[in-house]
């Protein structure tokens, strides 16, 4: 690549001195849109991993450590202290299991691309790990099978899962604004007392500028009640809250049986 940046600016600089202007400057920029292109479709892919390959690189056969997840191959050696030969994590050397991530199951029987089964939980959190070895590591190329073809190009396998994972994504996101909207609340238990149910502007772990009052709020992602921290001024325009049974609908403290 250096050889041919080196020969293009020498004959960028020859043309620039027996043509006029104009048509040397137009010569160089095709020459330099070539080199951008050239050097863009290059790195774009990286490259493109038969199985067979990919398990080459286990550091005994290669030095190098591959590991696939969701059909993205991603060079592990600097971590090789957890993924080298005998250690914790080289179960997922030279291999797409992506199950496992997930499953925490890491038998050789265990090892497989299958994840499309997966609950939008665990889609999330089996994207959470390709967002870590994307920043951690880099991604040397791709891994032909369920997920990408050989020419590289996303198999249908592969886009559903991809929408799947998205899908789960937002779900996630709403999750959130959900817990900001009615946070948790404290919770302490006593044997005399019973539970102890209260609002702080820190509870639920979420910090916000006002505190609220228990209620009884049902989560339709989990199909059941839980105690949620009500803005006061909302209480009477939120359909699916009731209140504790002998608690002061206006106090912040609330104590029940069970």
């Amino acid at each position: 690549m250096y050889k041919k940046l080196a020969v293009c600016s020498l004959l960028i600089a020859i043309i620039a001195l027996i043509l006029p202007n104009y048509v040397s400057n137009v010569i160089g920029t095709i020459i330099g849109s070539y080199l951008f292109f050239t050097n863009e479709s290059s790195n774009s892919d990286g490259t493109i991993f038969t199985k067979e390959e990919l398990k080459l690189y286990n550091g005994i056969d290669n030095t190098e450590l591959y590991l696939s997840i969701l059909g993205n191959v991603f060079d592990v050696t600097r971590g090789k202290k957890h993924y080298g030969p005998n250690q914790q994590y080289n179960v997922f050397v030279g291999c797409d299991a992506s199950r496992s991530f997930v499953t925490g199951m890491f038998g050789k029987e265990d090892i497989s691309e299958e994840v499309i089964d997966f609950s939008k939980e665990e889609l999330s959190s089996l994207n959470h790990w390709v967002k870590f070895y994307k920043k951690e590591y880099n991604q040397v190329g791709k891994l032909v099978g369920k997920y990408y073809f050989q020419d590289g190009k996303p198999t249908p396998y592969g886009e559903k899962v991809n929408k799947l994972i998205k899908e789960a994504e937002l779900v996630k996101e709403h999750e959130k604004e959900q817990l900001k909207k009615f946070p948790h609340c404290n919770v302490e238990w006593d044997a005399n007392q019973g539970s102890k149910l209260w609002c702080s502007n820190k509870s639920g772990g979420i910090s916000r500028d006002w505190v609220g009052v228990p209620r009884q709020y049902y989560d339709v992602n989990t199909k059941s009640y839980r105690c949620a921290c009500i803005k006061q001024d909302q209480v009477n325009n939120i359909g699916n809250i009731k209140e504790y049974e002998g608690c002061d609908k206006g106090s912040n403290i609330c104590f029940v049986k069970t």
